[in-house]
C-alpha cells in the first residue's frame, strides 16, 4: 500500500511539473480568438481561462452575455489576444497568491495582453466593470480598479451591483487550504468591494 502511494505521489509530482513547464514555454496569440466568456477564452491551439479575474458564469447568464460581449468587442479593437504564463501584472500585486495548476478544466490558466496596445486584459475588464479581482490567484492586483468600477457603476456594476457585489465578495475569499503565508490583513480587504457602496 505504502509503495503504490509512493509511485502514485511520484507520478503526479512529474506530471503537474510537465504541466507547469508546459504553460510556462506557451504563448497563444490570435487576432480573432473565440470569447467563451468573460474570462476564458479559446485559441486554435487551446483553451484559456485568465488568471487573476472572475467574470459571471451560468447562473448569471444575462451579466455573463454582457461580459462575453464587452471582452469580445474588446479583442477586436484592440488586435485580439495573446496570453502566456509570464504576463502576469506582478508590478500591481499586493500581496502573494496562490499557486494555480497550469491547466484546470482542460484550459491552461495564463495571463493576457491586447497586442494592438499591450494593456492586461485582465485589467481592463476589471476596470471597466465586467469581472472581478479574483484575489486567490491575482494576490489582490485589481482590487483598487474594481473598487473604483463599482464606485463609478461601471460595466455590470450599473446593471446587478448586488449580483457583482456578491460575486466580489466571493472572490475576495482567501479559500482554506490555500498556502498562502503573506497575506496582508488590510482592514476591510476581504469585504472591499461591498464597502463601495
Amino acid at each position: 500500500m505504502g509503495a503504490t502511494f509512493v509511485v502514485v505521489a511520484v507520478y503526479s509530482i512529474a506530471q503537474n511539473k510537465a504541466s507547469l513547464v508546459e504553460a510556462s514555454q506557451t504563448q497563444l496569440s490570435s487576432p480573432s480568438p473565440r470569447i467563451i466568456d468573460g474570462d476564458t477564452v479559446d485559441f486554435s491551439n487551446g483553451r484559456v481561462r485568465i488568471v487573476g479575474i472572475d467574470a459571471p458564469d451560468d447562473d448569471r447568464p444575462q451579466l455573463k452575455a454582457l461580459a462575453s460581449e464587452a471582452l469580445r468587442e474588446l479583442a477586436a479593437r484592440d488586435g485580439g489576444l495573446t496570453c502566456s504564463a509570464s504576463l502576469f501584472d506582478y508590478a500591481l500585486r499586493r500581496e502573494e497568491q496562490c499557486r494555480t495548476t497550469a491547466k484546470s478544466y482542460g484550459r491552461l490558466n495564463l495571463s493576457c495582453r491586447f497586442p494592438s496596445n499591450k494593456a492586461s486584459v485582465g485589467a481592463t475588464m476589471v476596470a471597466q466593470g465586467y469581472a472581478v479581482d479574483y484575489r486567490v490567484y491575482s494576490g489582490g492586483a485589481y482590487v483598487d480598479l474594481m473598487r473604483k468600477a463599482a464606485a463609478q457603476r461601471a460595466g455590470l456594476w450599473g446593471v446587478d451591483y448586488e449580483g457583482m457585489r456578491q460575486l466580489a465578495v466571493q472572490r475576495a475569499q482567501v479559500s482554506q487550504g490555500c498556502d498562502v503565508g503573506t497575506i496582508k490583513k488590510e482592514p476591510g480587504a476581504v469585504a472591499g468591494a461591498g464597502s463601495t457602496r
